[in-house]
């Protein structure tokens, strides 16, 4: 009797499986990690565009105030404007439903005076690592 070998064994089958599982637990959290610096990195862009917006409109209007038209963030950040009538402040918060919630580098502050900080940020998060620079 002529046993021809079709297919595959179940331990090979398992050993395959195995590996795979192997494969992809390694390269998940880099993954994760990759996706999470692309949402950073828009969040910041957003907050830029938003400040040449507000800068634009006080050079027309002398204030900071009554400025219609600030975007209210994307689906991973709610932004928020506290305008005053000579300097303002953007901050981008992690929508709660969002992939970004619980993120280490916290919320987005932006300043009328260009500066930038993480409140709410891990500790050992540099700001460097989240806005990008």
């Amino acid at each position: 009797m002529d046993m021809d070998s079709q297919g595959f064994t179940l331990i090979e089958l398992l050993i395959a499986v195995a590996i795979i599982g192997l494969l992809a637990g390694i390269a998940y959290p880099g993954y994760a990690g990759h996706v999470k610096k692309v949402y950073r990195a828009e969040i910041v862009a957003l907050l830029t565009e938003q400040a040449q917006y507000l800068e634009r409109f006080y050079a027309r209007n002398g204030t900071f105030i009554d400025a219609s038209g600030v975007s209210t963030g994307n689906d991973r950040y709610r932004i928020t404007a506290a305008l005053n009538p000579q300097d303002y402040r953007l901050v981008a918060t992690p929508a709660v439903d969002s992939g970004m919630a619980g993120d280490p580098c916290g919320d987005f502050s932006l300043t009328s005076s260009g500066a930038r900080a993480n409140p709410g940020a891990a500790p050992a998060m540099p700001r460097k690592t989240c806005w990008g620079q």
